[in-house]
């Protein structure tokens, strides 16, 4: 089940080579305060609750759910490269987490399903982003919780994106919030209990912070200081939409 991939593994294991990762972050920081509150409004609090991330590397969403709701942790990622680093990463935090060496679609679980799978940034790198989704739910107990969230790379962060970096541009699908809802929808397993447009406007999404850091430091700040003042603002001033928004997302509940 290869679901048309956009990218490859090779691709993978040297973005990650090359990337400062994060691990622990405030969720209220402009970036993550609305999928923050998308999570709280819908998601139980239950350490109970097992947790699955899909495409986990570098663990940092397996803390995030781990700290902030309980869940104890999973995570399943196929790039060789990443499995041993994310083990320590989980290790260093704290989390006793579970990192699974595995193709997502290719894996069996030899246990229970999850209560909650999520995964961020990874269904736009496919094609046939319905086949993805249902492999996220097959993954999924039922009346256990899906969370997919995805860069909203048809609006503004998508135009900037092919400017900036055309060649990390054509590795994702642009698709809008509707087309992630209607596949969800279509495989008639699951409820929306809430989605759209999330993060008013930032451009965390666009490959525009890691060009400009590669600018001298009196342009970098006169660009950087600007739009970090925009993005704090927006949160209070801009509406989400559509085209300004940096994130879509959604939680949904298995029937």
């Amino acid at each position: 089940m290869d679901t048309d991939r956009l990218s490859k593994k090779e691709e993978w294991a040297d973005e990650w080579a090359q990337a400062d990762v994060m691990l622990e972050f405030d969720p209220n920081t402009v970036f993550f305060r609305d999928i923050h509150k998308l999570c709280q409004r819908h998601l139980p609090f239950d350490k109970t609750m097992r947790c699955l991330e899909v495409g986990c590397y570098p663990g940092t969403y397996m803390w995030y759910f781990n700290k902030y709701f309980g869940y104890q942790a999973s995570g399943i990622e196929y790039v060789d490269e990443c499995i041993e680093p994310c083990k320590k990463f989980m290790e260093t935090l704290g989390v006793d987490a579970d990192v699974i060496h595995d193709d997502f679609f290719e894996y069996e679980p030899n246990d229970e399903l999850w209560d909650v799978v999520v995964s961020f940034g990874f269904i736009e790198h496919f094609h046939d982003t319905q086949a993805v989704i249902q492999r996220h739910l097959d993954m999924v107990k039922p009346g256990g919780y899906l969370v997919l969230v995805i860069p909203n790379h048809a609006g503004l962060n998508g135009q900037i994106m092919k400017i900036m970096d055309e060649e990390k541009y054509e590795i994702h699908n642009l698709m809008p919030y509707k087309q992630m809802e209607a596949a969800l929808n279509k495989t008639k397993q699951a409820k929306i209990l809430e989605g759209g447009y999330y993060g008013h406007i930032g451009f965390w999404n666009a490959c525009l912070y890691p060009a400009i850091q590669k600018w001298p430091k009196l342009p970098y700040l006169m660009v950087q200081k600007p739009l970090a003042l925009l993005e704090r603002l927006g949160a209070y001033i801009v509406p989400n939409t559509p085209y300004l928004s940096p994130n879509s997302a959604l939680i949904a509940k298995k029937l």
